[in-house]
């Protein structure tokens, strides 16, 4: 648990964007979805308000039954474990029926609902960000904006890096970063910083 905590405390939630191996099934369903096209029928503002109701319930429960409760629905846990279960013993747990299941709904429900609002790990990340830690920053003094919101599109988690406070919620994948430059073909006004 240190390790993700150390990387928050200097470079914010890498670990859901580069490490979490649920970020990666659900990039790739995102992916997949893209190419198909078409809405999801459900569309919600980003929030870290649930996620951090779930970490707060999570919590109040392994308190009161003395049981790490957030294991159960932790999706980077269940996978490492049942990939490693699987290598060692060549079984597979039940639990793996959450993780198509949330494969599953953000694929034709609600893009990304298990980063934005469910995950107890990345809302317990998010608990670490100073004001020193990385962040993406909107450069405003060499503004090259076009307005064209290709930094919003390219958002896993549908976040506006120039339109305010992107923060608990983003975790610093830099897709944002990399559409802009794409889009503005000059100096990108979106940057990593400290």
């Amino acid at each position: 648990m240190s390790l993700p905590v150390a990387f928050a405390l200097v470079f914010g939630r890498v670990f859901c964007a580069w490490i979490c191996p649920q970020n990666l099934l659900s990039e790739i369903a995102d992916y997949l979805r893209n190419k198909i096209g078409g809405e999801r029928p459900i569309k919600l503002p980003p929030s870290s308000l649930p996620r951090y109701a779930v970490l707060a319930i999570m919590l109040t429960l392994a308190l009161v039954a003395r049981f790490p409760a957030a294991n159960i629905i932790s999706a980077p846990g269940i996978i490492s474990l049942r990939i490693s279960e699987f290598i060692m013993i060549g079984t597979a747990g039940i639990e793996l029926l959450l993780i198509g299941a949330i494969i599953i709904i953000e694929f034709f429900v609600i893009r990304r609902v298990w980063c934005n609002y469910i995950c107890s790990v990345g809302g317990f990340l998010g608990i670490f960000r100073t004001a020193k830690t990385m962040k993406v920053v909107y450069q405003r003094e060499t503004d090259q904006c076009i307005k064209c919101g290709a930094c919003v599109k390219a958002c896993q988690l549908e976040l506006n890096p120039m339109g305010g406070t992107i923060y608990p919620l983003c975790h610093n994948c830099g897709d944002c970063i990399a559409a802009c430059e794409k889009a503005t073909n000059k100096k990108n006004p979106l940057s990593f910083g400290f």
